[in-house]
């Protein structure tokens, strides 16, 4: 039987972070491929929607991020 030594918001964070990156490096990919085949003008509209959410989420994840590191090292 295995245990795990961090708490729940520490694990969540970092399973949250393994998805932002995925999600991010998915949405630069897509964007690279819509240049690539002609449909530029989609990345040119959905661009600025999609950086205003991921940029929020970034920075959200960071302060959780940084919520759990002090929290784990009080523990």
């Amino acid at each position: 039987m295995t245990t795990n030594k961090f708490n729940p918001l520490f694990r969540l964070i970092v399973k949250a972070l393994k998805y932002f990156s995925f999600i991010v490096f998915g949405f630069i990919l897509a964007a690279s491929l819509s240049n690539i085949i002609g449909t530029e003008y989609i990345a040119d509209w959905f661009f600025p929607i999609m950086f205003g959410c991921i940029w929020r989420l970034g920075i959200i994840l960071l302060c959780l991020g940084g919520t759990a590191v002090l929290i784990e090292s009080f523990r």
